[in-house]
């Protein structure tokens, strides 16, 4: 489960931009990055609901970190996109190293279906969009969605980096099921529209079963959830903490909210 997706979304806060920079570092060989021994920009076809790729990058200069992200193709596709999957694994980091790496591999889940989340945040909060990607685009040349691989840090404006793969995926049965999250705090189930106490600073037990199976991605902006566990951060007011699965072949994806009252 990921503690917050704004704070993932604040890692990757200078990873996207549009701005040419001075040349990388020198490296031996060509960079490149390829998936599945595709490079940019053949698409991805025939790709199930939910998958973990892995982006294969050669020569990589010392000092070069990249991010790999799935994201909504902008309306114009020559703006960096707004709209990422920040569900649990589905944004990647390689940090710089010091040496030059003649090879890496980066993997990163892929999803058909996210709750889609801006990967630069300007300091204010920005609406987050349900993203199918396999929606008609009503241009057979494009694609809904892409997967993006970017510099990171003083790079992540430096179009040497960047690769890009349109994502294609198989379609899904029409009658697929609802997702549901049971919500267990300290060892009990919450139920039905309940608003359990959480006391500052005290962390207590916490886990969502998703009935798909799946693994849920939770976030909060006054709770920390973390290995296992919430802990409210202030000691009035409320914490609500946000839900969401990425669907499948036999499950709908799920956005769904539980709250807690907070005390001292």
């Amino acid at each position: 489960m990921r503690t917050s997706i704004r704070r993932t979304a604040a890692i990757a806060a200078t990873v996207i931009a549009v701005a040419t920079l001075a040349a990388p570092a020198r490296a031996e060989g060509a960079y490149n990055a390829t998936v599945a021994g595709q490079s940019s920009p053949t698409p991805l076809v025939a790709l199930v609901s939910s998958s973990v790729l892995t982006v294969d990058v050669v020569n990589l200069p010392a000092g070069v970190g990249l991010y790999a992200l799935h994201c909504k193709v902008p309306a114009d596709p020559r703006q960096p996109p707004t709209v990422c999957d920040a569900s649990t694994d589905a944004l990647a980091y390689l940090p710089a190293d010091a040496a030059a790496r003649a090879s890496v591999a980066i993997p990163i889940r892929v999803n058909a279906e996210f709750y889609g989340a801006n990967p630069n945040p300007t300091g204010t909060v920005s609406p987050r969009e349900s993203v199918d990607c396999r929606a008609d685009t009503g241009n057979p040349r494009s694609t809904t969605c892409a997967l993006y691989v970017l510099g990171a840090g003083r790079d992540s404006a430096n179009p040497a980096y960047l690769r890009v793969w349109p994502t294609v995926f198989s379609p899904v049965k029409a009658d697929r099921l609802s997702d549901e999250a049971a919500v267990i705090l300290d060892g009990t189930e919450v139920l039905g529209k309940a608003l359990p106490k959480l006391v500052k600073d005290q962390p207590v037990s916490f886990s969502v079963v998703l009935a798909s199976g799946q693994t849920a991605s939770v976030s909060s902006d006054t709770c920390s959830i973390a290995k296992g566990k919430i802990t409210a951060l202030a000691s009035s007011g409320t914490c609500t903490v946000l839900i969401t699965s990425t669907g499948g072949k036999n499950y709908t994806p799920l956005v769904a909210r539980q709250s807690f009252r907070l005390t001292a």
